[in-house]
């Protein structure tokens, strides 16, 4: 594959952020770096908690070469059925949005998970668990819900299991879970939590390697973004989450401001996957 492929989670109807990611990864310094764009995968939860649901999706339509890939929050926002996380003001744009339509062809046919078996990738909104083996046969609807691969989530401490915020997962669990469906080697790159993790399999063992990543940063229209790369070796498998794309719906509340996405490449024969991250400047550019 010739160029790159730019990956975004998570971009939660913020037009401002989705935007900023567009014009920086068209940057003649972004492009040295890594190459042209030449596809993009979207890891879900395009809407919600945001305030721009319409214009986020309008804007991803318009994404050449674009994958796919359902959240939990675009399956809520598809069959009207409310979560936690989005406040009034986010509410409201979603029932406007809804009620003016156009939205649908975006989400027909979308999937909860993608497999590129030549770049040994695999993209997935939660987690790569298949719900039906995880799933009790007595669950109730939500709870199957809850099961699915939209609302996994990778599980801290180390120990899984099932609570009312999905199914917990454990690294182990996700590596041997696509090693059967799919193969060893693989990178399987998700969203739907909103802080960045990086985990490596390798001759059977697994290690949290973020602390440790290779550190850099560079400007591009006129941002400065920090980096975190991975090599990607041939005899290991890799879980990386990103962080959340668009943080409108946090900037009010919590003071979030800042984009997190990534990119996969290679350089030299090697596959790598970069996680950036920018301050969007919200007192500069307003959600």
């Amino acid at each position: 594959m010739r160029g790159c492929t730019l990956l975004v989670a998570d971009v939660h109807a913020d037009c401002a952020a989705l935007e900023a990611i567009l014009r920086l990864t068209a940057d003649d310094a972004f492009t040295q770096r890594y190459g042209r764009v030449a596809r993009a995968v979207n890891l879900g939860d395009v809407v919600e908690r945001g305030y721009r649901p319409c214009e986020a999706i309008g804007l991803m339509e318009g994404v050449p070469r674009l994958i796919s890939v359902r959240g939990n929050h675009d399956e809520a926002f598809v069959h009207d059925c409310p979560v936690s996380g989005s406040d009034s003001r986010s509410i409201d744009a979603h029932r406007q949005c809804r009620q003016r339509g156009g939205w649908e062809p975006f989400f027909k046919g979308m999937g909860t998970c993608h497999i590129d078996r030549e770049e040994r990738l695999y993209f997935v909104h939660g987690g790569p668990l298949d719900p039906d083996r995880i799933c009790p046969p007595d669950a109730d609807p939500l709870d199957r819900w809850l099961y699915s691969r939209t609302w996994q989530r990778i599980a801290r401490a180390g120990i899984g299991g099932f609570d009312l915020s999905g199914f917990h997962y454990t690294p182990e669990q996700a590596f041997g879970a696509v090693r059967e469906s799919a193969g060893p080697g693989y990178a399987i790159v998700c969203g739907h939590e909103h802080a960045e993790a990086a985990f490596r399999e390798r001759d059977g063992e697994v290690e949290d390697i973020l602390p440790g990543l290779g550190r850099g940063s560079f400007r591009a229209a006129g941002r400065p973004i920090e980096v975190k790369d991975i090599p990607l070796v041939e005899d290991a498998s890799y879980l990386v989450r990103l962080g959340i794309a668009g943080p409108a719906g946090y900037y009010e509340r919590y003071g979030w401001d800042r984009c997190y996405f990534g990119v996969y490449y290679k350089k030299d024969g090697l596959r790598h996957i970069s996680m950036l991250s920018f301050p969007l400047g919200r007192d500069s550019t307003p959600p």
